[in-house]
């Protein structure tokens, strides 16, 4: 397949380097290589450079946390809401199907496992959700489902311990909440989102695995292959030094596999096989 990538942060990094890695022919650019903001250029380009899928990773998520999208609104509004619909606009005039890669943290609370047709309950129109999650949220409402595919992750996880890893920002705090909430596997991403660029279906897909585990579930995990924090204090969320709230939640995977014919596995799997692999990179250090 011939595929786009548009924004070269922490998701578009990864999903290039294993989509080179599985011998697809990938055109890779961060809006100051390709600005994609501009829908003339990237139009331009998209005609020169067919494609089969165009896939936007680019966004706003604020460092080091979404705390940060609470004093940079117009930048978040305009990444998070404004640029997909340009981008999904520009696939829709050459014809080339868009995949969007979103977020799960528009919904919270435990009532249930949230599917993509629940209506988000942390996003634009309540009060006490961040403005992150508002913006997540009002990028969604902004696509046409019937033609674009929108991918919502929640906290990553890896082998690596780079700063967006869950697990890393686990050992790096030394106050934690304990929730049970899902994760995304990043090359268990890439799988995925290769899986819809060549059986393209338009529609919200959670990319989450089975069976979330508690922060407790994790740490004990962590612990068992050596990666501890010794300060590591569990405190209840009011206590958090946060700026805005967080979401918590657990996601429903089932349309995957009803429709992709995508198992996405159990989350405790995932969690021993990265920490394993921090393991094993620390001892080779």
């Amino acid at each position: 397949m011939k595929l786009l990538i548009l924004g070269k942060g922490y998701i578009g990094t990864n999903l290039s380097n294993y989509l080179v890695k599985e011998k697809h022919e990938v055109y890779s650019f961060s809006r100051a290589e390709l600005d994609y903001s501009d829908q003339e250029r990237l139009y331009n380009f998209l005609i020169k450079q067919p494609v089969d899928a165009v896939i936007n990773t680019s966004g706003f998520t604020g460092r080091p946390n979404v705390d940060e999208c609470e004093t940079k609104k117009e930048l978040c509004w305009t990444l998070n809401v404004l640029l997909p619909k340009l981008i999904e606009d520009t696939c829709k005039d050459v014809d080339v199907n868009f995949i969007h890669v979103s977020s799960g943290c528009i919904y919270s609370g435990y009532e249930k496992d949230f599917t993509e047709n629940d209506k988000p309950n942390f996003g634009m129109f309540e009060d006490h959700s961040s403005f992150y999650s508002k913006s997540k949220h009002a990028g969604e409402l902004n696509l046409d489902e019937n033609f674009t595919n929108i991918i919502r992750i929640r906290m990553p996880i890896e082998g690596e311990l780079t700063d967006k890893n869950l697990l890393t920002k686990l050992l790096k705090y030394d106050n934690i909440i304990d929730f049970k909430n899902s994760k995304t596997d990043i090359t268990v991403l890439c799988e995925f989102v290769e899986t819809v660029a060549d059986n393209f279906q338009a529609g919200i897909f959670n990319a989450v695995h089975g069976n979330s585990l508690s922060t407790t579930q994790v740490v004990d995990i962590m612990k068992e292959f050596g990666i501890e924090n010794k300060s590591w204090k569990f405190v209840e969320y009011d206590d958090l030094d946060i700026v805005c709230n967080r979401s918590n939640c657990i996601l429903d995977n089932a349309k995957s596999k009803e429709l992709l014919d995508f198992d996405w596995g159990d989350e405790e799997f995932y969690i021993r096989k990265n920490c394993e692999l921090i393991k094993k990179n620390k001892e080779n250090e």
